[in-house]
């Protein structure tokens, strides 16, 4: 692997000392970047990326110490070295009050400046170091977004999680499906359990029957021996049926008896096994339509809808972006925000077809591009506004529509049971008492 040269901003407008500089660091294994004024390199910073700067503090333009905080905010974690004259050793003091790491007197020994350089950056490399074993430790939390849409789907998704039933999640390739069940599992009873995942578009046939189901020696040809099914892993978790929608039709009705029973058989075994297991599905399909085309059971579809959620496609709540852009990015170790305006444009004026995992990858292909420099839209190659947010489908918008239905029935019936008392209904819902208000008025807006 090529060690990477340490890119340094030198703000000197000496003639004689930024050369001198400028050529002992570069022998020294420095890449460098000369400014000879405050508006030349705040120029500068603004589309360029430093693992170290070293500010001299009086310029023709202005005094560095005043400009040094609007550097830190553009780059908070870059270390700032600042030079200064003998008698400016107070305003060198305050200068490290304001964000700098370290101050050096006039004349500068070369020596000393290498000295204080390598310091900056191996105290920048422990830190970083630090921030990811942290991250490492520390269970990360999964960001959804902070729009309406999202607030409301939130809120299911806790009912969801402090319930036993089966949860069906509806929406579009890259949405999230799969982040929502694990953190639907991970707020659950069930958490400390097994969350197992299966993918029911990547196994067709007897395979798929295997994998859920297992299986014991001989049961098939490649049966070599006996095997248990994620059914039975799952056993006091939580079962993740992904893209049921693609589940083979014997399939399916091998998976209602399980449903509905609590039991099973392996493929070729007679002995009755039982799992207590939390079963959450996930489809990109329309089951109703499936369910026209004879391709998805009936009886199916009505057990595992008991309780719907459907996560809205991105392009829906464009008004995320900026939050989840910001989410991935500090994930991928990145700190230079908030992000450029123009950066922010694009990325909300994109149609995103494969909603938010195209989004994560398309940052994480950004942060490649760049090189350690801050994000810019030459950075997102390819990616241009094409198309305008996508108008409602008459098919999303009919089952919205009939999710909201099924809810607010639900809400009027357990208001009419506890006789108008909004603080017993609200428990009963699982919800808070705001967030029930909130319904009513939708249901039944002020006038």
């Amino acid at each position: 692997m090529i060690q990477k040269r340490p890119r340094l901003l030198v703000v000197e407008d000496d003639e004689a000392a930024s050369f001198a500089y400028e050529r002992f660091l570069t022998n020294a294994g420095f890449e460098t970047k000369m400014a000879m004024t405050l508006q030349e390199a705040a120029r500068v910073i603004e589309t360029e990326f430093f693992d170290a700067a070293l500010l001299d503090l009086k310029l023709p333009d202005g005094n560095a110490l005043q400009w040094l905080p609007r550097f830190k905010k553009i780059h908070p974690h870059t270390p700032v070295i600042v030079i200064t004259g003998m008698n400016d050793i107070p305003t060198a003091v305050q200068a490290t009050k304001n964000g700098a790491e370290n101050f050096l007197t006039k004349p500068v020994e070369m020596q000393d400046l290498r000295a204080a350089i390598n310091k900056c950056l191996e105290l920048e490399i422990l830190r970083k170091r630090e921030m990811v074993q942290q991250r490492l430790a520390t269970k990360e939390e999964p960001f959804f977004g902070r729009s309406d849409a999202m607030a409301d789907l939130m809120e299911n998704a806790r009912v969801a999680a402090d319930n036993d039933s089966v949860i069906l999640l509806l929406g579009e390739t890259g949405v999230g499906k799969g982040v929502l069940a694990r953190w639907i599992h991970d707020n659950s009873q069930r958490q400390s359990e097994a969350f197992v995942e299966l993918n029911c578009s990547s196994l067709k046939g007897e395979l798929l029957r295997s994998e859920l189901f297992g299986h014991v020696k001989g049961a098939f040809t490649s049966a070599i021996k006996d095997r248990e099914g994620l059914i039975e892993v799952a056993d006091g978790g939580t079962l993740f049926l992904d893209e049921i929608g693609d589940m083979d039709a014997e399939v399916q009705a091998q998976l209602l008896k399980t449903i509905e029973e609590r039991s099973f058989r392996r493929i070729g075994e007679n002995l009755v096994r039982k799992s207590d297991f939390r079963l959450i599905c996930a489809t990109n399909r329309d089951l109703q339509k499936e369910i026209e085309a004879k391709r998805f059971r009936n009886d199916l579809y009505y057990r595992i809808c008991v309780f719907p959620i459907s996560i809205p496609p991105l392009q829906k709540r464009v008004e995320d972006i900026p939050g989840l852009a910001e989410h991935f990015l500090t994930g991928f170790g990145y700190s230079e925000f908030p992000l450029a305006a123009d950066v922010i444009a694009l990325l909300e004026g994109y149609a995103w077809p494969g909603n938010v995992r195209e989004l994560r990858n398309m940052l994480e292909r950004a942060l490649l591009l760049a090189r350690g420099k801050t994000l810019s839209t030459s950075h997102f190659p390819g990616l241009e506004v094409i198309t305008p947010p996508r108008a409602v489908l008459p098919d999303d918008q009919d089952l919205n529509v009939l999710h909201s239905d099924i809810e607010h029935a639900h809400i009027l019936k357990v208001i009419k049971k506890y006789k108008g008392d909004k603080v017993k209904a609200s428990k009963a819902l699982g919800i808070s008492l705001s967030s029930l208000y909130r319904k009513i008025n939708r249901i039944m807006p002020a006038e």
